[in-house]
């Protein structure tokens, strides 16, 4: 009967999901590259995510980004239409990525943070 319930604990144990992972959650970036943005975070799935996206950001625009992250940020410049994403488990570790990656593509820093957020 110890060696059942001992088998039966261990087989249980192997599909217990941690309590982490059970949290972690979708992001995604959508725009039409031309300055129309949409930003969703929170997401239990990638295409909730994606559709929350489009829909705050109407329809001209296309999915750009999408991780499995808590915070997103989305940067922009007019001058050279480019873009920049990053996702991470705070804005300390996104802001600064998406930024530079944007000002990777265009001359003189024109890049604009347009907006970083975090499910909390």
């Amino acid at each position: 009967m110890m060696r059942r319930l001992a088998v039966a604990a261990l087989f249980s144990a192997a599909f217990i999901i941690p309590s982490s992972a059970q949290q972690q959650t979708w992001v995604a970036v959508a725009s039409d590259g031309a300055g129309l943005w949409g930003i969703a975070v929170g997401m239990a799935t990638r295409q909730a995510a994606e559709a929350s996206a489009l829909g705050e950001c109407g329809i001209y625009c296309k999915v750009k980004f999408t991780a499995q992250a808590r915070c997103v940020a989305y940067a922009f410049s007019e001058t050279g239409r480019a873009e920049g994403f990053s996702a991470g488990a705070s804005l300390q570790q996104v802001e600064q990525p998406a930024w530079a990656e944007c000002n990777a593509n265009v001359p003189a820093d024109s890049c604009k943070l347009k907006t970083a957020r975090c499910f909390e």
